[in-house]
């Protein structure tokens, strides 16, 4: 497997996305939480319009505001005074302070004025966290995961890392960036068909699944509440999905000794028996109905969609789980993987027995030339309708359909709906191809 790195002057279309929104988005899975961003306002503006769009509800951000003189003489007087108001106005449970790149250039010790914070305002009955996520590392599924590895740090410091009785039938699921509200729910349900309590951080299932609430608040409506997720000290076990989230699982096992299982994804036939497999085992119970039903559906569907799928090649443009997550079932389906670009670069790409291709939508675009399918977010639509191939939008964000945030693409179901999706999209496009040919007179 080789990983290549695009070597460019600037990027094109860009693929990868901030590390301050992962952590923005981490944070709207936990109930009455408040991110606080720390650096310019703009920072602020630009991923709260990109959240807001794709999963069509109102985020709860806010900001510091630095401007160059703030960060000149004294960029901790405004941290300070934006706690103070957010504490004052919202009084929210959990509060996540996230650095940006101009902080983090700067060399300001955000985290020792927030610990010196909390001391001199007693804050025992809130959780406020730090998180470094400068926009020149990473994207967006590694300021998720960090995010998510803070809040755990901060759970752990408040119960002083005491030891307790594990519970068997209590199980915590850390879903990767990737999953969407629906896929939450979906494994949330796969989860407890067997027997098992699950405790979801972040759970955007409850937050950003596009319920409606009477009433404004500015803080999340939705997620895990706090007293919930300190709860999570006495699980006996915790399932983390995707590669991302073993950092946080690896947390939680070193200082409370919770076992962990890391599974890459739960799409496409092999995931999801290995995901099956292995509930079964750890609960001794056997697979509902409903899943083994589920499984013959998606067997038959993979059959019909063979003659559609046949000689296919594809693209593939999403941030380093999500990519091998899609991958899998691709591959199930006999298409020839054209190119594979990430977003970033991982230890889970260096692992892969694939040519990986980290860059941009435009290194995607040179790529695609001939392929069939391009799968990526709504960014690279108009690079597909270039190269001629199908577009399937997938990964964040999406902001030309609808539904997006809510789509299930785990487990059985989840499979096949993607597979008939792709197929039907391939089905459209060669229907197109033939209206073009065809001449009327």
């Amino acid at each position: 497997m080789t990983i290549h790195k695009m070597k460019k002057p600037l990027s094109c279309n860009p693929l990868k996305i901030s590390q301050p929104l992962g952590g923005i988005l981490a944070m709207q899975g936990i109930f009455r939480s408040m991110p606080i961003l720390h650096g310019a306002q703009g920072c602020t503006s630009f991923a709260k319009t990109l959240l807001t769009r794709h999963f069509r509800e109102p985020i709860a951000v806010q900001t510091t505001a630095l401007q160059e003189m703030d960060v000149i003489f004294d960029a901790d007087l405004n941290l300070e005074k934006a706690l103070e108001t957010v504490l004052t106005k919202h009084r929210p449970d959990v509060i996540g302070v996230l650095s940006t790149a101009l902080t983090e250039a700067s060399g300001t010790d955000y985290g020792a004025k927030v610990k010196k914070f909390k001391r001199e305002h007693n804050l025992k009955n809130h959780l406020i966290v730090t998180s470094s996520l400068p926009d020149f590392r990473g994207s967006l599924e590694s300021g998720y995961s960090a995010m998510v590895e803070s809040i755990i740090d901060g759970l752990l410091e408040q119960s002083n890392r005491k030891t307790y009785k594990l519970l068997k039938n209590q199980i915590n699921l850390l879903p990767g960036s990737f999953l969407t509200a629906g896929d939450v729910m979906e494994i949330k349900e796969m989860i407890g068909a067997f027997g098992f309590d699950v405790i979801t951080l972040p759970d955007l299932s409850t937050s950003l699944a596009g319920h409606l609430m009477t009433g404004f608040s500015p803080m999340t409506r939705g997620g895990i509440p706090i007293d919930s997720a300190r709860q999570m000290m006495r699980s006996g076990y915790t399932i983390a999905i995707g590669a991302s989230m073993e950092r946080p699982a690896r947390r939680l096992h070193n200082a409370a000794g919770i076992p962990y299982r890391v599974f890459s994804g739960v799409s496409g036939l092999a995931s999801s028996d290995e995901f099956f497999y292995f509930l079964q085992n750890l609960s001794r119970e056997t697979v509902p109905l409903r899943y083994r039903w589920q499984r013959e559906s998606l067997l038959d569907c993979m059959l019909d969609a063979q003659f559609n799928y046949a000689g296919i090649s594809a693209v593939v443009a999403l941030e380093p789980d999500h990519l091998l997550s899609v991958a899998s079932w691709l591959e199930e389906m006999g298409v020839e993987l054209r190119g594979l670009v990430a977003s970033y670069e991982t230890t889970l790409l260096e692992e892969l027995n694939r040519d990986v291709w980290v860059g941009d939508l435009d290194d995607a675009e040179q790529l695609a030339q001939g392929a069939d399918l391009w799968i990526s977010n709504s960014h690279g639509k108009r690079g597909a309708k270039r190269c001629g191939a199908a577009f399937m939008a997938m990964g964040f964000p999406i902001v030309d359909e609808l539904g997006a945030y809510t789509s299930v693409t785990v487990g059985y179901r989840g499979t096949m709906e993607q597979i008939n999706k792709a197929g039907n999209l391939l089905i459209q496009r060669e229907e197109n191809a033939h209206e073009g040919s065809v001449c009327h007179r």
